[in-house]
């Protein structure tokens, strides 16, 4: 098995737990160092290195279906699917065939500063963006922080694009229309949040910032709010005793304007090359699905120790997971409510495609110069378009 270096400990305890249910199977797994984790996995592809379960991310499917094994007509995937959540299982799915069981789900929400906002004489969570501005302002207004928001925008693995998408999904639109222009909402999202930094709101040296980087500002207790995904609201994190100032005091919440959201998977897949198929096949059930005894194994260890929500539906109501969820400033039925609405990436941008990827990184150069002033929202949707349409006509 091919996986990547995260919690390596928990990862080998599951598979601990697997050899002794299934005598005679025995699992050497390779780990790889996130960063790399793409390109190994190509490389070690088209080298022939014998491999049978990896771990793939949403956004690489359509790059690598060519060679994972379609799950869809294995023993038992069929009533797994029945159980997935929406998200998950769309996630999964590339050209109507099946390539993954769950590893993980997440969402992008807001953490929420409620010492701060307490502070600040504030009654809730933003509901719109039009009052989140307003309360930016009340807490710069009060010298409680010199710039209240802050964001993941630097790329490294996922970047700004995200939040973007988020935004969007949240007014109920799509970031690029079917002709690749970008949407009224699209726009209006890019206005919106070049605007806080023209006001003061975001700090440009922020801009510097990816998704670890952000949340670990936040975790200062120099911010009011961060969008960004759910985990980085967990003990390891916001909600960290140990290292994070805002620790019982940051909340998660739901995104503005009462649309939804987005969310993404990571899935445990099949190398279509496996000379071990139906032991692969059992481990990734045992992994991403359920163990002999009908009982899902990995969710609730993987959300009480590693933060990393699930594919499946019910798992909130599991003791254990209530608790954690709470412990990290998250209200289990809220957290639940939106792994369930949350839309995956390709509904509102080609996430699929395969040009996709080559676009995204381009695109968050392009918001970087948005939200340092170095380009209109106007200019940089023009250049998000022009770009999308070259590489589209390019792949077709």
């Amino acid at each position: 098995m091919i996986a990547w270096n995260y919690q390596v400990e928990t990862v080998q305890g599951f598979v601990s737990e697997f050899e002794a249910a299934n005598p005679g199977v025995k699992v050497d797994v390779e780990f790889i160092p996130s960063a790399q984790y793409v390109a190994k996995v190509v490389l070690e592809e088209k080298a022939q290195t014998p491999f049978d379960v990896l771990y793939v991310f949403d956004n690489v499917l359509s790059q690598w279906a060519s060679w994972l094994q379609p799950l869809d007509q294995l023993p038992g995937a069929q009533q797994l699917q029945s159980e997935m959540l929406p998200l998950a299982r769309q996630s999964m799915i590339y050209d109507g065939k099946l390539y993954g069981l769950p590893y993980y789900t997440a969402y992008f929400g807001i953490i929420f500063n409620q010492k701060m906002a307490d502070a600040a004489g504030l009654k809730q969570p933003p509901q719109t963006y039009a009052e989140w501005l307003d309360q930016a302002r009340a807490v710069k207004q009060k010298g409680l922080s010199k710039s209240p928001l802050v964001w993941p925008v630097k790329y490294t693995g996922w970047g700004g694009i995200w939040v973007i998408n988020t935004m969007v999904a949240s007014r109920g639109g799509k970031l690029l229309d079917p002709n690749l222009e970008v949407t009224r909402e699209g726009i209006a999202s890019l206005t919106w949040w070049a605007d806080t930094y023209k006001e003061g709101l975001s700090n440009p040296d922020d801009l510097s910032l990816d998704p670890n980087d952000s949340a670990r500002a936040f975790m200062s207790g120099d911010y009011l709010s961060i969008l960004t995904t759910n985990f980085f609201a967990g003990p390891q994190w916001a909600n960290s005793q140990k290292s994070s100032k805002t620790a019982g005091t940051a909340a998660l919440v739901s995104v503005p304007e009462g649309h939804t959201t987005v969310g993404f998977a990571r899935m445990y897949s099949m190398n279509g090359g496996s000379t071990h198929k139906p032991e692969a096949w059992r481990l990734l059930q045992f992994l991403g699905g359920k163990d002999t005894h009908g009982r899902f194994v990995t969710p609730e260890h993987w959300v009480e120790q590693g933060t990393l929500t699930w594919g499946y539906k019910g798992i909130e109501a599991i003791p254990a997971v209530a608790a954690s969820l709470r412990s990290w400033g998250a209200d289990p039925a809220n957290v639940a409510a939106n792994l369930a609405a949350a839309v995956p990436m390709d509904q509102v941008v080609p996430f699929q495609a395969v040009w996709y990827a080559e676009w995204e990184q381009y695109a968050n150069g392009v918001l970087q110069d948005v939200l340092g002033g170095r380009q209109t929202p106007e200019q940089g949707a023009s250049l998000w378009s022009g770009r999308a349409k070259a590489l589209a006509a390019r792949y077709r």
